[in-house]
């Protein structure tokens, strides 16, 4: 955002620098040139008056000593034409100025009037300002008559413009030094006004951020600024407040609620327990059935803490996982049940290898992977026949780690697979079984770890519960 309000603050200054230092140039540039043109003309002026006395006294050597002392007096080429005749010239490159043709069709152009103008050519600064003007006609009434009947005697002063463009240059010189200048000034001032906007935006950001990862405790910094952000920040912290105490409220209700349930589930348990003895065979089934309710409410009274924990705690770091060893750890803590239930679980060594020497790590929170695996090994152990198998496997694709709990059970439809990890979901016509929240706590730790699970069909027609982690290369 700073860059955006700075760039944007720097292409308005510049807009208006171009806007106002162009024309100015433009314009200083056309006054230097009209400056120049009124010192030319009026010094052919002044000189066509010499010129006209040079003709009327019909001496030669003073109309040359005229045209050279003015030609060296102002670095100029001057030149008296009658008739396509040169009758006087000087400066420097008169011969080959007069021998141009554009100079004698601008001479031809002058016995008819004056003209004026510059004469380019490749290199600007040898261009010419250029004034010629017919002396005898012009002159004729006030000095005397024309040299020949029917012909004009034309002057021609020609200076050079390379003043006029040193100073055209220096004025655009001087212009884009002041413009940068200006644009230094102005992103200067830009990044204060941004900083001054953006601070504030960091430090509400920032506090946001931490609120989001758990840190409740946190608050948005309310210090100088514009008013309105002053108003957002108060606003993000009245949130945090009553946020913290809503989520302070909500724990201590669940701390309260687990030690008021398992209280009365024990005794009640308890109770069933000792009513069971003194019942006859025919009587013990109702009793039977009411204990495994109450191992059932107590199994969803700890997965609702479980979720609570996950879903409400500040969100641990993330640690380097060896994810082979994980599994033969769980897979070797599982077996004794799988065992008394005659399902095989192994680990397959061709997916959880990885390829090379290196061993398969992945990125999780401390303690996660583990009750993901242990949760989903339960399932698959419930889902699974005796005589049937659960495989552990893993492995890399890309820059994640795909772990993999595999059963051959009946398996489930691609809506039901989906609908899975929804809070206190169970498959249409599940009697017994699960609380309905494992896949849910699995869902969120594998969240809170940086990853994801999902669970896909198997091969062999059963379920293939999928978590996806981030690889660590360490």
């Amino acid at each position: 955002m700073r860059r955006r309000l700075l760039a944007g603050f720097f292409l308005f200054a510049l807009a208006l620098v171009v806007a106002l230092e162009v024309p100015l140039g433009l314009s200083l540039a056309r006054n230097d040139r009209t400056t120049s043109m009124s010192e030319v003309q009026r010094d052919a002026s002044s000189l066509a008056v010499l010129v006209a006395g040079g003709l009327q006294k019909a001496s030669g050597s003073s109309l040359q000593r005229a045209v050279s002392q003015f030609a060296g007096a102002d670095d100029a080429v001057v030149a008296v034409v009658s008739a396509g005749e040169v009758l006087a010239s000087a400066g420097k490159g008169a011969v080959e100025e007069l021998s141009d043709s554009r100079t004698k069709a601008i001479i031809k152009a002058a016995a008819a009037g004056h003209t004026s103008g510059e004469e380019g050519s490749n290199d600007p600064d040898d261009d010419f300002l250029y004034v010629a003007l017919p002396v005898a006609r012009a002159t004729s009434d006030r000095i005397g008559p024309a040299p020949a009947k029917g012909s004009d005697v034309v002057l021609l002063v020609a200076e050079s413009a390379a003043p006029l463009h040193a100073r055209i240059r220096s004025h655009w010189i001087a212009l884009i030094a002041f413009g940068f200048g200006v644009l230094a000034v102005a992103a200067a001032l830009g990044a204060l006004l941004a900083r001054s906007l953006t601070r504030p935006l960091e430090g509400i950001e920032a506090a946001v951020a931490a609120i989001g990862v758990g840190r409740l405790s946190e608050r948005a910094p309310i210090g100088p600024g514009p008013t309105e952000l002053k108003a957002l920040g108060e606003t993000v912290n009245e949130m945090a407040d009553r946020l913290e105490e809503l989520v302070h409220t909500q724990r201590a209700f669940l701390a309260d609620a687990s030690h008021q349930l398992r209280t009365p589930l024990t005794a009640l348990r308890l109770r069933l327990e000792n009513l069971e003895d003194t019942l006859e065979a025919a009587q013990r089934g109702d009793i039977v059935a009411a204990l495994a309710e109450a191992d059932r409410l107590s199994r969803i009274v700890d997965g609702l803490l479980a979720l609570a924990r996950a879903e409400g705690g500040v969100r641990p770091a993330r640690q380097v996982v060896d994810v082979e060893a994980v599994l033969a750890e769980r897979a070797q803590a599982w077996m004794a049940l799988a065992e008394e239930r005659q399902v095989a679980l192994e680990c397959d060594p061709e997916r959880t290898a990885s390829p090379g020497p290196a061993r398969l790590r992945a990125l999780a929170c401390e303690g996660h992977l583990e009750q993901v695996l242990d949760n989903l090994l339960a399932n698959a152990l419930e889902a699974t026949r005796a005589g049937g198998k659960v495989t552990l496997a893993a492995g890399r694709v890309g820059d994640r780690i795909e772990l993999h709990v595999i059963d051959d059970g009946p398996g489930m439809s691609p809506a039901d697979r989906t609908r899975a990890f929804d809070r206190f979901w169970r498959p249409e016509g599940a009697t017994q079984g699960g609380t309905g929240l494992g896949l849910a706590i699995v869902a969120q730790l594998a969240r809170l770890s940086g990853g994801a699970a999902w669970l896909e069909a198997s091969p062999a027609g059963g379920v293939d519960a999928v978590i996806r982690l981030d690889a660590s290369d360490v």
